[in-house]
């Protein structure tokens, strides 16, 4: 089990901090109060990484000193079979106080979609996987947990690697996939679920959904908008190594937009995108970010007079969606 003050300094949110690996997180606009969060996902398999939802209200400061977590984190190293099922809450005095057990499994989480299952409510917190209960906790820790909270999904890497083992840069970029998320809210009168909604990730939803651009100490990674993404009705997170190099296999969706060196006048013109608030970034092979800017139409050119001839990759995101294209600039 971690150190307290360990977990402490790792969950202290800060801002970007230049770290040298890329993550994402994308967390709800909403909090709930009990309720059956079910979600089927394929995790993350490299030592170091976790792929992880969980739900949280935490106070890092002031006259409150209220911690509420419930986490779902499934450990990437030793072929992804170990959930890390984790309860914070405060004690009587306001002291952090930490429940955690680690499910073993005799296959990987990461080799094809599971459906993980977490039930909140005020007697009991259980966790299953594929309908199968895993764990399941009564008594104070359940009992803290009475306050509204929000949920999230991340990827990231944890800079304890007696926890989650060396950090195996070899397995990135790495990817966390949701097919879909439904929540049911809990009745504690009847003792009953009721499903409220779900997402299908056809789509990024706005009105439901936030991306992450922070870290917190003991995260290796910083989370950008441009790792969380929808892509093939999946919501996809992914940790990345800015300084890896790139290759053809990078490409994303490269039917999704038109791309069109003209070498005459030392530009590249992108069209044929959905309206809307674009970033664009051109990086070498050796992932260097060479050029990047910013448009809002369905189409932007971008001049290139000072880059060698040679194959690149250049990059389209929004906060819904990454997309990837070689393109040869001579």
């Amino acid at each position: 089990m971690k150190n307290i003050t360990l977990i402490l300094l790792l969950f202290c949110t800060s801002s970007f901090a230049q770290k040298p690996y890329n993550g994402a997180e994308v967390y709800s606009k909403e909090s709930v109060l009990y309720g059956k969060f079910e979600m089927r996902m394929k995790m993350i398999k490299g030592s170091g990484m976790l792929s992880t939802f969980y739900t949280i209200k935490h106070y890092p400061g002031g006259n409150d000193p209220y911690w509420g977590e419930l986490d779902i984190e499934v450990l990437g190293k030793n072929n992804a079979q170990i959930m890390s099922t984790n309860i914070f809450a405060n004690d009587n005095d306001g002291n952090l106080v930490y429940s955690e057990e680690q499910i073993p499994l005799n296959y990987s989480l990461a080799d094809d979609f599971h459906v993980f299952t977490l039930e909140w409510t005020p007697d009991y917190i259980a966790w299953f996987i594929d309908g199968v209960e895993q764990r399941r906790k009564t008594g104070a820790f359940v009992t803290h947990m009475d306050r509204a909270q929000g949920y999230r999904f991340n990827a990231w890497i944890s800079s304890t690697p007696a926890w989650v083992g060396a950090i195996d840069e070899s397995a990135m970029p790495a990817y966390q996939y949701v097919d879909w998320i439904e929540y049911s809210s809990y009745d504690p009168s009847n003792q009953s679920f009721t499903k409220q909604w779900r997402d299908e990730f056809d789509s990024f939803d706005y009105s439901r959904w936030t991306k992450a651009q922070w870290t917190f100490n003991g995260n290796e990674v910083d989370f950008v908008r441009e790792n969380a993404y929808v892509e093939a009705g999946n919501l996809v997170l992914a940790i990345t190594n800015p300084d890896a190099p790139l290759s053809i296999s990078d490409e994303t969706k490269p039917d999704a937009f038109s791309v069109k060196y003209l070498h005459g006048h030392k530009e590249i013109h992108i069209s044929n995108l959905k309206g809307g608030n674009y970033d664009v970034q051109l990086h070498d092979l050796n992932g260097k970010i060479l050029l990047s800017n910013q448009f809002n139409t369905s189409k932007s050119v971008i001049s290139c007079p000072t880059i060698p001839s040679g194959l690149y990759i250049i990059s389209v995101y929004n906060e819904m969606e990454t997309f990837r294209k070689k393109i040869f600039i001579r």
